[in-house]
């Protein structure tokens, strides 16, 4: 394959993976807004979070994918884990990961803080319930993946 087509079909598959990414990302939100007004009291509380429209959600998850993605490139260029991973040491990704995870959410909730009208201390709470709900559904998927794999080995 020329280079330039190779070039192409990963730019190709990056911009679907960010609009997969916004539109799922944008579900989650307004889930993680609706979760945390539950637990803060309801809607009408004074201390809940205005449920964004599910356009001004995509457009919160999307800022969020991308300064996360470039801040995600910096600290990988700073800590050298840049490179392939084969290539990379294990220490040299675990030092990454332990750096770019609590960045990441702060990341999250200062977008939150600024794109909805709401405090930080609440964006970190919304952040929180957002990371809940997706474990819950990769949890979820996860078994449902090791329930059918399961019943497919079995039966061969």
């Amino acid at each position: 394959m020329p280079e330039g087509v190779a070039i192409c079909v990963l730019l190709s598959a990056l911009v679907i993976g960010l609009m997969v990414g916004t539109l799922i990302g944008a579900v989650f939100l307004r889930a993680a807004v609706v979760l945390y007004n539950n637990l803060a009291g309801g809607a009408s509380s004074p201390s809940s979070v205005p449920e964004p429209t599910f356009g001004k959600a995509m457009w919160i998850s999307f800022a969020i994918c991308v300064a996360q993605m470039v801040v995600g490139l910096f600290i990988g260029g700073v800590t050298g884990t840049e490179a392939t991973a084969a290539g990379a040491s294990a220490k040299g990704v675990d030092v990454a990961l332990l750096i770019s995870i609590p960045v990441s959410l702060l990341i999250q909730a200062a977008i939150l803080s600024e794109k909805l009208p709401t405090t930080f201390a609440r964006a970190i709470l919304v952040t929180l319930c957002d990371l809940l709900i997706v474990l819950l559904v990769v949890g979820v998927l996860v078994v449902i993946a090791v329930l059918v794999f399961g019943v497919v080995l079995r039966g061969t």
